[in-house]
């Protein structure tokens, strides 16, 4: 059995070999393969076969045609795994080495890591590049019920485990391929309870319950009817509600905020009150609010019964905005600390503006603040049009920067471009020109890694103007610098070194010692760029000592990135090779996919083989979830070099040609800019 071989069929057939597809001539070879990994383990018959391969009048040679596929399939499977077991063929793989032998296996784990990895393998229809057989009708109806009783069974450990939401996604699209599955009706009324839909649960049954009623004639069983009955009572408050002015008041900042499931510090930002707690207590007995669990941070979190989110609204309460931006003043002071535990956002105002609320154990709550972002990406999200709606310009921009690191550190693109949009909107009008000058570099930083150079030139430019109006030396630093990157990117390496030593300067003049390591490693990228490697590791070694003595670990793997290609350029291959290593290591540690993309990357430059096709693969997969066509074009570019040297020249070519294709974009994009 040739090393590292594996055949899939949950999706497009295919078989790799160390990762690598290997061609297999045909349909009709493939099509026979497919057939005995559908029985894998078992004897098929060459009859059998036959009928698969020709439904109607098979050839005279038929039998023969049979051998030779099996012949042809053997030179990449080897013999000990296609055998001759009369009347017919066998395929023997290992659990490695076929897909549903895995799915199998992990499916039977209770581990939710073990589920998701089983889910993780179906890419598609089973066999989907290849016409179906009547005759694999019963084999592959069988394995699309396992792998939607294993997706029900996955949705019931998120359920049961605090995380409702994440369950809703897939029941929904469960319902949909298969309406009858009651079991998945049922899951999905349950994680909208439990998430505080009631509304949204109510009319899920109904849906369910026309389906079953119309298809099948039929009313739903009964867990389902005794969780539509749960949903309809559930809410009755225990007595008579009598609420004073604070648990009033709570109950309609609760429906105002409409930030989704609330952790419990919210009710005392609400009402501004130590006691908090207790009416929080009391609105709980009363069925007025429902605790649906903790989440991942241990928070208890709370929503508003059906009965609550239609009166609260209108309930009187002449200070709904002091008592919501206290709320948004809790979600930022906590947005802020967490921020301060990532790397450090070199190219802010250096001023903060918005009013804070003190949150009771926010230490404690933003310990791992990876974790509290990811917790509270919605919410926050949520805070930030909410600060819009409010008019509040302070606080949607101040809400956009501090999610900048979380964004920027693990590749969340979607989420930093929609809150520096949203709080852009609001400062333009409001009239906030450091809002606007802060949403703009930040929306600027986000077009130069998609390759947008124009728009990032454009961004960076108008920030530098409001920068400078406002004498924000500080925030101006940061405009250079980045125009000082779209100049590098360009090809105008004058222009960019211009940028950087006016952003050095600024940064010397407002003593930030962060930005004046950034600015040192972006010069040595000049310098690199003009051929000097000497005047680049003059630059680095300038920068270095900075980052370490501040322990800024990210700036230190970014200059260690840099310093390997110094060692490139110097022909000091070992060298290279350690720097980019410690600096991937860094990176891996920091969570950081970007830097470890790139590392990856410049580490297959100085490989060759499986080794370096496995590094540039992944590097690949971040480029592409990043929108980095620059990062991609030169990957996909070395991955084809690199099969065509090993002589599958088809893969190669097909590298090549997407490589010139993401090449011809960033030029247009280039010519754009300029």
């Amino acid at each position: 059995m040739p090393e590292g071989l594996e055949l899939r069929i949950l999706g497009p057939l295919e078989l790799l070999r160390d990762g690598v597809p290997v061609p297999l001539a045909g349909v009709k070879p493939r099509q026979l393969l497919a057939t005995l990994a559908l029985r894998h383990r078992r004897t098929v018959a060459v009859e059998h076969l036959i009928e698969v391969l020709w439904p109607q009048d098979p050839p005279r040679s038929a039998v023969a045609n049979v051998h030779t596929y099996v012949h042809a399939l053997r030179t990449h499977l080897g013999g000990a795994r296609l055998r001759r077991q009369p009347p017919g063929y066998r395929l023997l793989l290992g659990p490695a080495e076929l897909d549903v032998a895995r799915f199998d296996e992990d499916a039977r784990a209770t581990d939710p890591a073990r589920l998701d990895a089983a889910l993780a393998l179906w890419r598609g229809d089973p066999m989907e590049n290849l016409p179906h057989s009547p005759l694999w009708r019963p084999e592959v109806e069988r394995l699309v019920e396992r792998w939607r009783l294993l997706r029900e069974q996955r949705a019931r450990v998120r359920i049961e485990s605090g995380d409702p939401a994440g369950a809703i996604a897939d029941l929904r699209a469960l319902v949909t391929e298969d309406p009858l599955r009651e079991e998945a009706w049922r899951l999905l009324v349950t994680a909208l309870e439990a998430t505080g839909r009631r509304a949204e649960a109510l009319s899920t049954y109904s849906s369910a319950r026309r389906f079953l009623v119309e298809e099948l004639g039929i009313e739903p069983s009964e867990p389902l009817r005794r969780l539509h009955r749960s949903l309809l009572t559930q809410d009755a408050p225990a007595a008579p509600a009598r609420l004073d002015s604070v648990a009033a008041t709570m109950l309609r900042g609760f429906a105002l905020l409409n930030l989704g499931p609330a952790p419990g510090w919210v009710a005392a930002a609400l009402v501004d009150r130590d006691d908090a707690q207790t009416v929080l207590d009391n609105l709980e007995r009363g069925r007025l609010v429902r605790r649906i669990g903790r989440d991942e941070l241990g928070q208890p979190r709370f929503v508003l019964s059906i009965v609550a989110s239609l009166l609260a609204p209108e309930l009187p309460d002449p200070a709904d905005e002091a008592m919501l931006c206290r709320v948004l003043g809790g979600y930022l002071d906590l947005a802020g600390r967490a921020a301060q535990g990532l790397p450090a956002q070199i190219f802010g105002p250096g001023v903060s503006v918005a009013a804070r609320w003190p949150v009771p154990a926010a230490a404690e709550l933003t310990k791992d603040p990876v974790a509290w972002f990811t917790v509270e990406r919605q919410a926050l999200l949520a805070a930030v049009d909410l600060a819009a709606r409010l008019g509040r310009s302070e606080l949607a921009w101040e809400f956009a920067h501090a999610m900048l690191p979380w964004c920027d550190l693990g590749g969340h693109s979607a989420e930093w471009e929609q809150s520096h949009r949203t709080a852009l909107d609001v400062c333009r009008r409001t009239g906030d020109l450091l809002g606007e000058a802060v949403s703009l570099r930040g929306l600027g930083q986000l077009h130069l890694y998609r390759d947008r150079y124009g728009a990032a030139a454009e961004a960076f430019s108008r920030a530098r103007l409001a920068y400078a109006r406002l004498g924000n030396t500080y925030g101006e630093a940061g405009a250079l610098a980045g125009l000082g990157s779209v100049h590098r990117l360009r090809g105008d390496h004058d222009a960019a070194y211009d940028c950087y030593q006016q952003a050095l300067a600024s940064y010397l003049a407002v003593g930030d010692r962060h930005g004046q390591a950034y600015v040192h490693g972006a010069l040595a990228q000049v310098w690199l760029a003009r051929r000097n490697p000497a005047e680049a590791l003059r630059s680095l070694n300038a920068g270095l000592p900075l980052a370490t003595e501040l322990d800024d670990q990210h700036r230190v793997a970014h200059l260690l990135h840099r310093l390997g290609l110094v060692r490139v350029a110097l022909d000091e291959a070992a060298a290279a090779r350690d720097c980019f290593s410690t600096a991937l290591d860094r990176f891996t540690a920091l969570g950081d996919a970007h830097g470890q993309a790139y590392c990856l990357s410049d580490l297959a430059e100085l490989e060759q083989g499986a080794a370096a096709i496995t590094r540039l693969g992944r590097a690949l997969e971040v480029f592409e979830q990043i929108g980095d066509r620059r990062g991609q074009e030169q990957t996909a570019r070395r991955l084809g070099e690199l099969h065509r040297a090993a002589g599958r020249d088809r893969l190669g070519d097909a590298y090549l040609a997407e490589a010139r294709r993401l090449r011809s974009i960033v030029e247009d994009e280039m010519n754009r800019a300029g």
